[in-house]
């Protein structure tokens, strides 16, 4: 398991690290209830009871462990007295706490949820029942559950989550219908096969995508979802985490962020340059190839910046397994650093005999200036396709290290 490790997570000598090491002789829990706590004095003692009746009703043999957040209200010593064992993560962050706690669970299956009682922790065998019948990730849906009025803001309800989880489908193959859901259960299989590093509610996102990449087994059932029985401000940023979830999709789909614009920019370059060479009058001809310069001249920069990018991301979907997986790898090859070098030079000398038979030929037939804009993009294009591929050459184009895998080093630190 390669989750990226706060580095205040573990603090030698703390009570809770101690019951980490002290328990590591015990039989070890089946299931983990994990639960992160900022400041959930109120509700995190009744989550703590309530999953630890549900597992003991369901006949399981678990644990419950609170990851407290940095909690000024004392939440700690409620969520020990009710029965949890507790560790601390001093980093404030959602993706920090999850991640400290699926790091110290010590059950075969985890089961996390948020302590404010939004979600019901008497699921949990549910959730736990699933995960033996073979699934890798069990992920609740609120939309199919039935949302308490008041639960969730309408904005989110109608626009935020919908639209989050219709990228997360159409950009990674995720199919599920509320990504945003914040109780799950994972394997412990499928935990070591994900290399997880976000700090904040994109986590959430984080976990879905690379499950897809995997090819895991995810199953989703329905889950109320509750209001919160405090009134406090809450802790999700509806403009910040929207965005920080929306910005880690476009991080790891280069080929969607880059090359649908590249698409979309290089026909219309391209129809406007035939619309030129049929164009009989010279202001109209003019208009068209600068259009078609400007265009093409985009669609080349995005394109090169997308292929670039797509070698230095190591697990988006489309890597190895995708309707255009086959093009891509043939254009990437073409960025190799002889081949796309001759091609390069090969461009901007066509350019430049087509620039100087224009400049020579417009004086007695203007039509020629329309050739000077084919000229100009060829010129353009293989100058960035020239420095593009010096660019890579000086640094390479073996991408990062593939998700799950874990160096002799960093695996001895854990």
């Amino acid at each position: 398991m390669d989750i990226k490790a706060p580095h205040t997570a573990d603090l030698p000598g703390t009570p809770e690290n101690n019951a980490v090491q002290a328990d590591n002789n015990k039989d070890s829990p089946e299931v983990t209830v994990l639960f992160p706590c900022l400041n959930e004095r109120a509700t995190i003692g009744a989550c703590v009871r309530q999953a630890i009746e549900a597992m003991e009703g369901g006949g399981l043999r678990g644990e419950v462990l609170v990851v407290d957040n940095g909690s000024e209200d004392g939440s700690a010593d409620v969520a020990r007295e009710a029965g949890a064992r507790v560790v601390r993560e001093p980093g404030r962050g959602y993706g920090r706490a999850l991640r400290t706690g699926l790091r110290h669970a010590r059950g075969k299956y985890v089961v996390f949820l948020d302590g404010d009682l939004t979600y019901d922790p008497r699921l949990v065998p549910e959730f736990a029942r699933r995960l033996r019948e073979g699934a890798d990730i069990v992920i609740g849906n609120r939309f199919r559950g039935g949302i308490e009025n008041g639960a969730m803001p309408r904005s989110h309800r109608y626009f935020g989550t919908p639209a989050l989880t219709l990228a997360a489908r159409i950009l990674f193959g995720c199919r599920i219908g509320d990504i945003n859901c914040g109780m799950r259960g994972i394997s412990r299989n499928a935990l070591d096969s994900l290399s997880l590093h976000s700090d904040g509610m994109e986590f959430a996102s984080e976990m879905m995508i690379q499950a897809a990449h995997h090819g895991l087994k995810i199953v989703e059932i329905p889950v109320p979802y509750r209001r919160d029985p405090r009134e406090r401000t809450p802790h999700l940023r509806s403009f910040r985490d929207g965005w920080r979830h929306l910005q880690l999709m476009l991080h790891l789909a280069p080929l969607w962020v880059y090359f649908l614009p590249t698409a979309t920019l290089g026909v219309l370059g391209l129809f406007s340059m035939l619309m030129v060479a049929r164009s009989e009058d010279r202001e109209t001809g003019v208009l068209l190839g600068l259009v078609g310069l400007m265009a093409l001249q985009c669609a080349t920069q995005i394109l090169l910046l997308g292929l670039t990018a797509q070698d230095r991301i190591a697990h988006p979907r489309w890597h190895s397994r995708a309707l255009f997986s086959g093009t891509t790898q043939w254009l990437r090859r073409l960025l190799l650093l002889e081949t796309g070098i001759v091609l390069s030079l090969v461009a901007v000398l066509g350019g430049l005999v087509l620039f100087a038979l224009s400049w020579r030929m417009v004086t007695h037939d203007s039509r020629w200036l329309r050739d000077a804009f084919i000229a100009a993009s060829l010129l353009l294009s293989g100058t960035q396709v020239f420095f593009t591929c010096t660019f890579l050459g000086l640094f390479g184009r073996e991408a990062a290290p593939v998700p799950g895998r874990l160096s002799q080093s960093e695996d001895r630190s854990e």
